[in-house]
């Protein structure tokens, strides 16, 4: 008998069940978790739990579960107040990583250092990530700012050009 058709059976046998989630946390109230998973889930039902007490809702942690086990990796939030040493501990011995994104020292993003460090013009640097030369010039005077998903890009490109001129360029056959 497989592992479903098993679980549907114990779950068929307690009855119905009703949903006492609670709400999802606000982006003010959670911290923004990407969990991999390192080796076979063996305790996914431990995991799910532990995601619960962390401020997720019962939907949420099958979810990430389900992520978890189907593709290594699931993306989630958890509540600010959580002891996120003890959380990755925790998680590490049931095979699962725990990384949140990176805090950008100093909150002010340095984009024309950025750029310069890569040895590039403003045109440069603006053809080849997609962003349009005034753009970059008013976010390098600071009179506008890149929204996160730019600056994440931008981030990428100081810490791995290669990598982003791969994805963002192709060869020309010859």
């Amino acid at each position: 008998m497989s592992t479903n058709s098993e679980l549907k059976e114990r779950l068929a046998r307690l009855g119905s069940l009703r949903d006492v989630s609670r709400a999802p946390l606000t982006s003010e109230e959670s911290v923004l978790l990407v969990l991999r998973r390192t080796g076979p889930l063996d305790k996914p039902v431990t995991v799910a739990r532990r995601l619960v007490a962390a401020g997720l809702t019962l939907k949420q942690a099958h979810h990430s579960i389900n992520q978890l086990a189907a593709v290594g990796r699931t993306v989630c939030a958890v509540g600010q107040m959580e002891d996120l040493g003890l959380f990755a501990r925790q998680l590490a011995e049931m095979n699962v990583e725990v990384r949140r994104r990176s805090r950008q020292p100093g909150g002010a993003v340095d984009i024309s250092a950025m750029r310069k460090r890569q040895g590039l013009s403003q045109r440069e640097y603006g053809d080849l990530l997609g962003i349009d030369v005034r753009t970059l010039q008013n976010w390098e005077q600071g009179r506008n700012r890149p929204d996160s998903a730019a600056i994440s890009l931008m981030r990428l490109f100081a810490h791995a050009p290669e990598m982003v001129e791969d994805v963002l360029t192709e060869p020309v056959l010859q």
